[in-house]
């Protein structure tokens, strides 16, 4: 086994601004995010794969319940690109910040985290 050497991902997690209602906010991340962030040319030259995950509150209670760790965000996303500049392309560039960056900070607070990494599929049925 291999970790892929066509793509590569940053993950982000993402937690809700204080003061924004839960379903401002998964509306927001589904249906305007992808909106803003598909329409930009340097996501089209370089996205390969975008995905988000939204966090199930009555899951993650039942994972706290039998004593696991929950990470405390709202969501998540994936990004695929085939090379970490291609990716960093895409968060570095005005049209991103002035556009996605922009709107975001409305609905997401600072500091979300970030996570870079090559990659292997394990299963995938």
């Amino acid at each position: 086994m291999s970790l892929r050497t066509d793509r590569v991902r940053i993950t982000g997690s993402f937690k809700r601004k204080e003061g924004v209602s839960k379903e401002d906010f998964d509306n927001f991340w589904l249906n305007e995010h992808p909106k803003l962030f598909n329409s930009l040319d340097v996501v089209k030259k370089n996205i390969l794969k975008y995905e988000q995950a939204h966090a199930n509150e009555v899951v993650s209670k039942t994972l706290v319940d039998s004593g696991l760790n929950v990470a405390p965000f709202d969501a998540m996303a994936v990004f695929e690109a085939s090379t970490f500049e291609a990716l960093m392309e895409v968060f570095k560039s005005d049209e991103y910040r002035k556009t996605v960056g922009a709107e975001s900070i409305k609905y997401f607070e600072r500091g979300g985290q970030m996570f870079a990494a090559n990659f292997a599929t394990i299963t995938d049925n």
